[in-house]
């Protein structure tokens, strides 16, 4: 195989498929016109291409094909309408994300104090449970007994006889 034939290999496939434009189509039939090997090589490529050929396309065929492009350019644009919307609410999102993360990095990035643990550790060592018992001795709480009346008995007398003392020292003005 000569350096001329290794050049041609693509431009031989190519013909076979019948891709070539007429300026590569001239130089290959001038090359083939001389080269046996490369006539030989052609002709396989034309044969194996002509068993993967389609049967012609039918009347029906052509119809949907021709239908093809109107419906494609509809399904582009509902699904690139679609992509759009997707696209602007994602952005909506980022955009509300970053407002809440500029709202929230001052108070997150601000330096604390570090505690200290001496006054931590005192703080706990002199805490002690309260003893509820002698909380409640130390409050005095008053005793209520039953105020006894002049004559002695105790009740609603007695309860009177407390207002009776009340009312004699109002003077009816707001005064005691």
């Amino acid at each position: 195989m000569s350096p001329a034939c290794a050049d041609l290999q693509v431009l031989l496939s190519l013909r076979a498929a019948g891709a070539l434009e007429p300026a590569e189509e001239a130089i290959v039939e001038r090359h083939l016109a001389g080269c046996p090997a490369c006539r030989g090589e052609a002709a396989r490529d034309a044969e194996v291409l002509g068993l993967a050929r389609l049967p012609p396309v039918t009347e029906h065929e052509r119809r949907v094909i021709a239908g093809v492009p109107s419906a494609l350019v509809a399904s582009v644009r509902r699904s690139g309408a679609r992509r759009f919307a997707w696209r602007r609410a994602a952005a909506v999102a980022g955009a509300i994300a970053a407002a809440a993360a500029i709202v929230a990095a001052p108070a997150l990035l601000r330096p604390r104090p570090p505690e200290a643990p001496a006054k931590a550790a005192a703080a706990a060592a002199t805490w002690q449970t309260p003893d509820l018992d002698q909380l409640w001795s130390d409050t005095e709480v008053l005793e209520l007994e039953p105020i006894a009346s002049v004559d002695g008995a105790s009740g609603e007398g007695a309860s009177d006889a407390a207002v009776a003392a009340l009312d004699e020292g109002y003077d009816g003005e707001g005064d005691y």
